[in-house]
């Protein structure tokens, strides 16, 4: 048996340790609280990232042999191994795109603030009544059905979910909980970036390097810098200003013909 049990742990060595040398990208995600059905999902969608769950302590082992001993500072207690040859930006993106909804459990510790919105339930009158005004909701009958009068939060970020809210979210066929896979960081060119670095938005960014490059063009622009971004509205510019000049020649020619012209009458 012991024997097995160690012909175990050296295969799966091994075979991390051949895994993690393939590729230049390795990120750590933590496998608590997330359903494996979500997993499965992830691999699907993501075919060019590898997912691999193994034993924490092997992990350790294969990481301290790689020289990544960096990576064992952030090893959550159930880990599993991202790898990919994307940058750790482009990994991380794809990972939070793929976010699911999840039903609120008894007990959990909620993630957020829970709120159910004010509108028709679809639920017809009573006992459901009741137990919708039990976790604080204001409720009443319109019709043939409950109507929510008000929006609530039933559940504070922070607070134990209670048996009632979960029992009235099931029966409104509300998912609060959004689940991502966590990632406790990912290792590129010997940096390891941690959630908070890897979590941008990118339509953000561009849009604040679209804007600083506009800004610099114009004063470019504005000081008469010339670079290839500039020349075509400098030329541009300088048109627009001789053809204003070339009209306030004109009035003034004009202007001056009109007055010698007046002086020679009254001569």
């Amino acid at each position: 048996m012991t024997k097995h049990i160690k012909q175990w742990r050296i295969d799966q060595f091994s075979q991390i340790n051949k895994l993690i040398s393939d590729y230049k990208v390795i990120g750590i995600g933590d496998l608590e609280n997330f359903p494996s059905a979500l997993l499965h999902k992830l691999r699907k969608k993501l075919p060019d990232v590898k997912f691999k769950v193994t034993n924490r302590n092997v992990l350790k082992r294969v990481l301290d042999s790689l020289n990544h001993k960096d990576i064992l500072e952030i090893l959550p207690k159930q880990p599993i191994i991202i790898l990919t040859n994307d940058n750790a930006f482009e990994l991380y993106a794809n990972i939070k795109k793929n976010k699911a909804r999840s039903k609120a459990k008894v007990g959990m510790v909620s993630p957020i603030d829970i709120i159910i919105p004010e509108g028709d339930t679809g639920l017809a009158p009573g006992p459901a009544l009741s137990d919708l005004k039990k976790v604080g909701l204001k409720a009443q009958v319109k019709g043939p059905t409950i109507y929510i009068t008000k929006d609530a939060v039933v559940t504070s970020k922070g607070e134990i979910i209670s048996s009632d809210v979960v029992s009235t979210l099931s029966k409104l066929d509300i998912k609060p909980i959004e689940l991502i896979l966590e990632i406790s960081g990912v290792k590129e060119d010997g940096l390891i970036y941690n959630k908070d670095i890897l979590n941008i938005d990118a339509e953000d960014i561009f849009n604040q390097f679209t804007i600083a490059f506009r800004s610099s063009v114009n004063l470019a622009v504005e000081i008469g810098y010339i670079v290839k971004e500039t020349i075509e509205p400098l030329i541009m510019s300088a048109e627009l200003k001789a053809k204003a000049l070339q009209i306030e020649v004109d009035l003034k020619s004009s202007s001056e013909k009109s007055s010698i012209d007046k002086n020679e009458e009254n001569n």
